[in-house]
């Protein structure tokens, strides 16, 4: 058995072990050090020194409030508008332009070195941990160890681990001062110990690549990052539009993707009236709020953000905040006021209702992702409504009137 395999079978026998209660304090002690044990030889198959995974895990223990965090759900989900509401605020718009103004110099020699806008850069920062007035204060290692051998994602959080340590090891770094959040993320940027490996720059040339105090060393890594992920110097990443009154709904979807000029040639324009870029560039629009609310075209760069972190709503964000840190305008259009999110229950509801329509063939897992969007237009369809894909509170009980 490989020792990522072992590790894989420990941490599912703790889970068991949790859920159920019954196995001693001393039983679940054993298995979490068989565990480390396990990530322990990994690291050593990598190149590794084992002095480093002995110092990282002396007396190392699972964080509960790690495991506490992790196995929390969010009981609703996230609007459009509540989401980008607390995202881009004007407070943190007008911090951006002051870091943007007192940054100038290096963000502008990282822009053209990687291609990446100044603002985006920024816009990250603001989002990831407000401009690095919160970088989290778990320790790392013991975070990143504790998802890797007390929760179900043991693959991936043990190549964390590894990496931890790997960092550790080449970066003159202790476990006490990588710190971050409770799921391992850490510095300015908030990179994960993979991400940090992979991407990280020591841009100062102090020989050591310092994401929590070093401003160089942090832009540059998150610039490599986004041209590492696909970011591209061109289009930004989205664009609010206008739509016109004959425009197919259906078409409004990630799923559905058209070079820039084909959506201008249906009568897409740009929020302000002015025409969308000349382009060949495959983009899609979208609907976040449903059809009263602000509709947006993504370019090709809004799946490298979208790599950076898979919430569609984050990712809007980002375009929405850079934009306005660069100095341009808010978006024209809000979203309707009985937009209201849905609770996870509700949406499992949905679900089940949906399949026993024959519309929904997915899981019933409380997500209210493309494949429950798509059941929603075709429910919509069916019964007369705008097919949008966004789940009003009219449409959800229409769905309950449809399917009892």
């Amino acid at each position: 058995m490989t020792p990522f395999n072992k590790i894989v079978l420990f941490a599912a026998t703790a889970v068991l072990s949790a859920a159920s209660g019954l196995v001693p304090a001393q039983a679940q002690e054993a298995e979490f050090r068989d565990c480390l044990q396990s990530i322990k030889s990994e690291a050593m198959r990598q190149g590794i020194a084992g002095s480093v995974a002995d110092r990282a895990f002396h007396n190392l223990t699972p964080d509960q409030k790690v495991v506490d965090l992790d196995a929390r759900q969010p009981e609703f989900t996230q609007t459009y508008g509540k989401y980008v509401g607390n995202a881009v605020t004007p407070d943190r718009i007008a911090r951006g332009q002051q870091k943007l103004a007192q940054y100038r110099s290096l963000l502008g020699a990282l822009e053209r070195e990687y291609g990446v806008p100044a603002q985006y850069l920024v816009a990250f920062w603001g989002m990831e941990t407000n401009y690095g007035s919160y970088l989290g204060d778990f320790q790392v290692v013991r975070s990143v160890a504790t998802l890797a051998c007390v929760t179900k994602r043991a693959a991936f959080f043990s190549n964390e681990t590894v990496q931890a340590l790997r960092i550790l090891a080449t970066n003159g770094m202790t476990s006490q001062q990588m710190r971050g959040s409770w799921a391992g993320a850490m510095g300015n940027m908030q990179f994960m110990p993979s991400t940090f490996v992979k991407y990280g720059v020591d841009r100062d040339g102090n020989g050591r690549i310092d994401l929590w105090n070093s401003m160089p060393d942090a832009f540059a890594s998150a610039a490599n990052f986004l041209r590492g992920i696909g970011f591209r110097p061109g289009l930004p990443a989205s664009d609010e539009v206008l739509l016109p009154q004959a425009f197919p709904l259906e078409t409004a979807d990630t799923t559905v993707e058209k070079p820039v000029r084909d959506w201008t040639a249906m009568g897409v324009k740009r929020a302000n009236g002015q025409p969308l870029p000349v382009s060949d560039d495959l983009s899609s629009i979208i609907l976040p709020a449903g059809w009263r609310g602000p509709a947006f075209i993504l370019y090709p760069n809004f799946k490298a953000v979208m790599n950076w972190n898979r919430s569609t709503l984050y990712a809007l964000s980002i375009g929405i905040l850079a934009q306005q840190i660069a100095g341009g305008p808010a978006v024209m259009r809000q979203p309707p006021d009985d937009d209201q999110p849905l609770s996870h229950d509700t949406v499992v509801d949905m679900q089940t209702r949906l399949a026993r329509l024959g519309l929904y063939t997915d899981e019933t897992d409380g997500l209210l992702g493309p494949k429950t969007r798509s059941a929603v237009r075709m429910f919509q369809k069916k019964i007369g409504l705008p097919a949008d894909g966004h789940p009003t509170p009219e449409v959800v009980q229409r769905l309950v009137q449809a399917v009892r």
